[in-house]
């Protein structure tokens, strides 16, 4: 009978729904035991879950994927040592303190004791998050790496206004944007902007930041539609150590360029709403030691070019590398030099400010916010009518406006591709009331995509032109490799200033003139690249009258083997054969894998010769 009972249970006798063996549960041991699910760390914490998704955003720590799932595929998973290190927070103990303070405050206000709920509320326990921002980035290039997604964050609460239903307070808003206008300055101060893009999104902005790239998008100034779906508590979570780590951030560029955190404001340009250009004034003040910073940094790229050379020799990859972006930064920063650039009031300030600045304007009028006759805004360097402007950013027809002799009338997208390119590009292309060209992203390798846009190419003839690198060397040098090359050039463009200065000249006249030779040899570079790519069809429709003759000339019966023979297929390379006898070896999840690869880059190529149909169809057009 005994035995009859023990036959019948399932496990030994102190075991429970575990292995009928060892009498282990399940999840106890091995990989699936180094995991618990959220509710397990909310009970172990002892804390709710807006403030363990709070701390864990603070801390870094994001949700696993265990390959074995010990309480269902429905749940949320963390490691058993993030939840460790949780525990020993300091935080933990404010936020214990936090809640605390709010039982007692709303039992004050339940009773109507105003006086002592304001008095406690002086009182209420705060905390800082230094000490999470060494934690997580011990190095500065570990934090600057990460300023990606901490810009773009500032960029973006900048540019929304306080909901008290969605808990976006002013103090969060405000200090975002003082954040984001410091570092704008930072970029402006060491000329460290190098692609700008305008897109339906907003502006995307990449500057190089010690040695590392920094991209991130600002918004377009309108009225943000909230969307209802988006958690904005979360985002202000992220927000709130985002704000610490910039500021730690700002204080080392700050100070590595020999300037005070925080920088001077000027109220007048503040309460005019000029953004970064209300933090000039410190800007002005080390006028002269921007010049010296920019003739020190050239000095070191001159050098650390010199010692690679010296490495590696002067024709290395490395060298050439190094001498390919020293040029390109140094066009970069001189992009607008001697410009004096006039805005009007429906064109976007902060991002063209901000481009103009990047690129060695001298100075910068605008006309948002002007409430008297001369056109200029508050806080504007110079009004309207100056003299001394050269170039006047609009964005209307050309008959809603008067136009000024002495200066050029643009739209705003001559500044941006001006920019990318590295030179002021001709005027007529983008006068106001016509057409502008195509704007190109600079973020994409054309020739790494397999398709170059005829723009691309126009743009990229001009810019070797501008550099003094010849039309035929374009393709295999890009614009400004060479920096003697720019300065014989910019020599030879003095010298004949001078010229026609002693001549009798007019500088504005010696100007428009040159303009409209750059214009025209636009113009011919752009036919140039249209009857370049009407050739091949001319090639390809000779050809195929060829083909068409031969076909003709031949016999029916040789005609139909050579058809017969056309449809066999071609003989395989032995590159190609030894490919096929790879794929033919490999796994089936690595064969899947590269079926998708290829897929993909089928359909690149297939868009491509899209795209050049497409093209061809409209030269024929023309």
């Amino acid at each position: 009978m005994a035995k009859s009972r023990k036959a019948g249970r399932k496990n030994p006798r102190g075991t429970k729904k575990g292995d009928k063996i060892h009498g282990q549960k399940k999840g106890k041991k091995g990989e699936a035991a180094a995991y618990m699910t959220r509710a397990q760390a909310l009970a172990k914490l002892q804390l709710p879950l807006a403030d363990f998704r709070k701390i864990c955003i603070l801390k870094g720590i994001y949700p696993r994927d265990p390959k074995k799932k010990a309480h269902g595929m429905d749940k949320t998973y963390y490691h058993n040592k993030d939840i460790l290190f949780l525990a020993h927070e300091p935080l933990m103990n404010k936020f214990f303190e936090l809640k605390t303070f709010m039982k007692k405050f709303k039992r004050l206000m339940g009773r109507n004791e105003r006086t002592l709920a304001i008095s406690l509320e002086e009182r209420k326990p705060t905390y800082v998050l230094h000490h999470l921002v060494r934690e997580r980035y011990p190095s500065f290039n570990d934090a600057v790496r990460d300023l990606d997604d901490a810009v773009s964050m500032l960029a973006l609460f900048q540019a929304l206004s306080t909901d008290q239903k969605r808990e976006i307070p002013a103090e969060a808003v405000n200090e975002a944007t003082r954040l984001y206008q410091e570092f704008q300055l930072f970029v402006i101060r060491a000329q460290a902007l190098r692609k700008v893009f305008a897109s339906i999104k907003g502006y995307y902005f990449q500057a190089e930041i010690c040695g590392q790239s920094v991209t991130w998008l600002a918004p377009h100034q309108f009225s943000q539609n909230l969307p209802q779906e988006v958690d904005f508590r979360v985002m202000l979570t992220f927000l709130e150590f985002f704000r610490a780590m910039v500021k730690f951030v700002n204080f080392k560029l700050y100070a590595d360029l020999g300037l005070a955190y925080p920088p001077k404001r000027d109220t007048r340009r503040d309460a005019g709403s000029a953004e970064v250009a209300a933090l000039e004034v410190e800007m002005r003040e080390a006028g002269e030691g921007r010049k010296a910073q920019a003739d020190a940094e050239a000095e070191e790229g001159v050098e650390a070019a010199a010692e690679v050379a010296a490495e590696f020799g002067e024709n290395s990859e490395e060298a050439r590398a190094m001498q390919l972006e020293a040029a390109k930064a140094s066009k970069l920063k001189n992009a607008f030099r001697g410009c004096r650039v006039f805005v009007s009031r429906e064109v976007p300030l902060r991002p063209i400010y901000f481009a103009l600045l990047c690129g060695g304007a001298d100075e910068v009028g605008w006309e948002r916010g002007s409430t008297g006759g001369s056109g200029a805004g508050e806080g504007s360097a110079f009004a309207a009518d100056d003299a001394k402007v050269t170039h006047h950013i609009v964005d209307r027809p050309p008959d809603s406006f008067e136009q000024r002799p002495g200066r050029e009338y643009v739209q705003p997208q001559w500044v941006f591709d001006s920019f990318n390119t590295g030179c002021q590009l001709p005027i007529a292309p983008y006068a106001p009331g016509r057409a502008p060209p195509p704007h190109l992203s600079p973020f994409v390798d054309d020739k790494a995509e397999g398709y170059v846009p005829r723009q691309r190419e126009v743009l990229d003839r001009f810019a070797a032109e501008a550099a003094g690198v010849a039309v035929d060397e374009a393709g295999a040098k890009e614009a400004g490799v060479g920096g003697e090359q720019q300065q014989a050039a910019s020599f030879g463009q003095f010298q004949e200033e001078l010229k026609a200065e002693a001549s009798g000249v007019w500088h504005a006249a010696y100007r428009e003139k040159k303009a409209k030779e750059a214009a025209k040899r636009m113009e011919d570079v752009a036919e140039e690249v249209e009857t370049e790519d009407a050739a091949p069809e001319v090639k390809k429709a000779k050809k195929k009258a060829k083909k068409v003759d031969v076909a003709q000339s031949a016999p029916v019966a040789e005609k139909e083997d050579s058809e017969e023979e056309g449809e066999l297929p071609a003989q395989l390379t032995p590159e190609e054969e030894e490919r096929q006898r790879r794929k033919t070896l490999m796994p089936k999840k690595h064969k899947r894998l590269l079926q998708r690869i290829e897929k993909g880059e089928q359909l690149k190529k297939d868009q491509h010769s899209k795209l050049a149909k497409k093209r061809r169809q409209a030269d024929k057009a023309k």
